[in-house]
């Protein structure tokens, strides 16, 4: 262990003659830290002009550079500072290669929703709150927005108004091509005191990307009447591992549209998805997102 380590370690023995000393190796460590920022938005400039515009938002990347980095990391430094560090980071890449506007469906209008949003999306990040889903999802549709925070499909919001039925608007802009679930908050399920504590879906006119490990989102329609019970025998006959399934039988209409969560990175050309049987038309890809690291990040 070098000698800044060990006074790192056991701060309670340095003499107080060495602190000149060891705050000089903090200044040279902070001139470093920022000349690799430097170095690193350079390269991210690199990159934007390699992409040409093919879009800055990565989910998938970006969890599983944090798994990378997590995985490395041996040191003193709390986990969830990396996190952190990391986000933000992230959020000042996507600022240099775009300008970045956020939709926030916070139902209650509490600050929930937004907290949760700058801790994944950034402190500095422009954000627009609204009430309502449909206006979070209108601001993605409409190119205002790129990416939408909303309240996960069933969730209680605290004030009633918000539940399994929004999920449903999704499914005409998706087959657009316009609108895909990328993410899902918070990337960290474990919640120290005083974080956001809000489960959310994040949505963006750039599909979603593969981390490595992740769950995918299909929307089925089916006949009215069909057991919940029978559906998920179809979908593990196909070959998926559904989760969660959430079901919208609206009134009117002789069919039933089902969001069904399943293990993967599913694409739409996977075969599987020919295989689920009942359906009353071909299935569509809502999105996927990053499977949250578990542990508690503790500050």
């Amino acid at each position: 262990m070098s000698s800044f380590a060990e006074a790192a370690h056991d701060a309670d023995i340095v003499p107080v003659d060495r602190l000149p000393a060891l705050r000089e190796q903090l200044d040279v460590l902070d001139d470093r830290i920022l000349d690799l920022l430097a170095q690193r938005a350079r390269i991210v400039e690199d990159v934007a002009a390699a992409k040409r515009g093919s879009g800055s938002i990565r989910p998938g990347r970006e969890a599983a550079i944090l798994r990378r980095l997590l995985a490395k990391h041996t040191g003193p430094l709390p986990r969830g500072a990396i996190i952190r560090i990391w986000r933000e980071i992230f959020a000042s890449s996507i600022a240099q290669q775009q300008s970045l506007q956020v939709a926030v469906c916070d139902p209650a209008m509490d600050g929930r929703f937004l907290a949760a949003a700058r801790e994944h999306l950034g402190a500095l990040t422009p954000m627009r709150v609204y009430r309502s889903p449909a206006q979070a999802i209108g601001e993605v549709a409409d190119g205002r927005a790129s990416v939408a925070i909303l309240p996960m499909p069933g969730e209680g919001t605290g004030d009633g108004s918000v539940g399994p039925g929004w999920w449903p608007g999704l499914l005409q802009h998706n087959a657009k091509g316009r609108i895909h679930v990328v993410a899902r908050l918070p990337f960290w399920s474990s919640r120290p005191e005083g974080a956001a504590s809000v489960q959310a879906l994040v949505i963006s006119n750039t599909p979603a990307d593969p981390s490595g490990e992740d769950m995918s989102l299909i929307a089925l329609e089916v006949p009215a009447q069909v057991s919940l019970g029978s559906l998920s025998n179809a979908i593990n006959a196909a070959g998926f591992k559904p989760l969660t399934m959430l079901v919208h039988r609206p009134a009117g209409v002789p069919a039933a549209f089902l969001l069904v969560e399943v293990d993967g990175f599913v694409t739409a050309d996977d075969p599987r998805l020919g295989l689920i049987a009942g359906l009353q038309a071909p299935p569509m890809i809502v999105g996927a997102y990053a499977v949250a690291i578990a542990e508690e990040p503790s500050l």
